[in-house]
């Protein structure tokens, strides 16, 4: 069964996905895809998103969330 994602790429998105405290995967933008960390946003700048106490920076990686209706 495969599943469906939304990439957030705007500070708009970013926003959403942090007040909707829903959970975010976090992955390298180059390289095999392999997911990093997960879990809701807790601060953005324009150039990083933290995660779980964690900044990673919004050049090198993608933030993902499972789109409705996937699972």
């Amino acid at each position: 069964m495969g599943y469906s994602y939304k990439i957030l790429e705007t500070d708009m998105e970013l926003l959403a996905a942090a007040l909707s405290e829903v959970p975010v995967a976090v992955l390298l933008k180059s390289g095999p895809e392999q997911q990093l960390e997960a879990g809701p946003i807790r601060a953005y700048t324009p150039q990083s998103v933290r995660i779980r106490g964690l900044s990673y920076c919004r050049e090198l990686h993608e933030f993902r969330i499972l789109a409705p209706g996937s699972a």
